[in-house]
C-alpha cells in the first residue's frame, strides 16, 4: 500500500535489515527523482520516532535515487521538518557542444556558466542510483555486508 506523495523536507525510513531502519530526508524533489540525505544512526525497525529530535546537518550519504520506494510506502515517511542548510544542493559538471566545453549543472538540469579544466576535473557528472544501491550501501557503511569502491561516489 503506497504513501503516494511526498515533499520537500520529509524523513523516510530506509530498510537496512529486517530489524534496522536508516533516517534520510528529501532535501529536492527532482522529476520521478529525488535527492536524499542519508544519515549514519540506526533505528529499530518497530520504533516510533519523533523527527524533530534528530540532528539531521551531517549525512553519510547525499545523492539522487529514483522516489518509487517512497511513493510505494517501501520508504516510510516518519514525518517532516526543514531541510537544514547545512546540506550543500550539489552543482555538477555537463560537457557542452557546441562549444565544446564543461558547464555547471544544477540538480535541476539547468546549465550555467562555463567551468575551466582544473574546476571541471574535480566535479563529479549527475548520477541517479537505484533504491537498491542505496539500501546496499547502508548494509555496506554498517558493516552488514560489503562496501564496494563505486559507494564512494555517494559520500560527500
Amino acid at each position: 500500500m503506497g504513501q503516494g506523495r511526498y515533499a520537500k523536507g520529509d524523513v523516510v525510513a530506509i530498510s537496512v535489515t529486517d530489524e534496522k531502519n536508516a533516517l534520510a530526508q528529501v532535501v529536492e524533489k527532482l522529476h520521478g527523482n529525488v535527492l536524499l540525505a542519508v544519515f549514519s544512526g540506526l533505528l529499530d525497525a518497530d520504533e516510533v520516532c519523533d523527527v524533530n529530535s534528530f540532528a539531521f546537518d551531517d549525512p553519510i550519504f547525499l545523492m539522487e535515487t529514483m522516489d518509487l520506494r517512497i511513493k510505494d510506502g517501501v520508504w516510510r515517511i516518519l514525518g517532516h521538518r526543514e531541510v537544514s542548510g547545512d546540506i550543500p544542493i550539489p552543482e555538477y559538471k555537463v560537457w557542452v557542444e557546441p562549444p565544446g566545453e564543461y558547464r555547471i549543472q544544477d540538480i535541476h538540469g539547468n546549465i550555467g556558466d562555463s567551468l575551466t579544466s582544473e574546476r571541471a576535473e574535480k566535479m563529479r557528472l549527475q548520477k541517479s542510483f537505484s533504491p537498491a544501491v542505496v539500501e546496499t550501501a547502508l548494509r555496506g557503511f554498517h558493516g552488514m555486508g560489503p562496501w564496494r569502491p563505486f559507494f564512494d561516489e555517494l559520500t560527500l
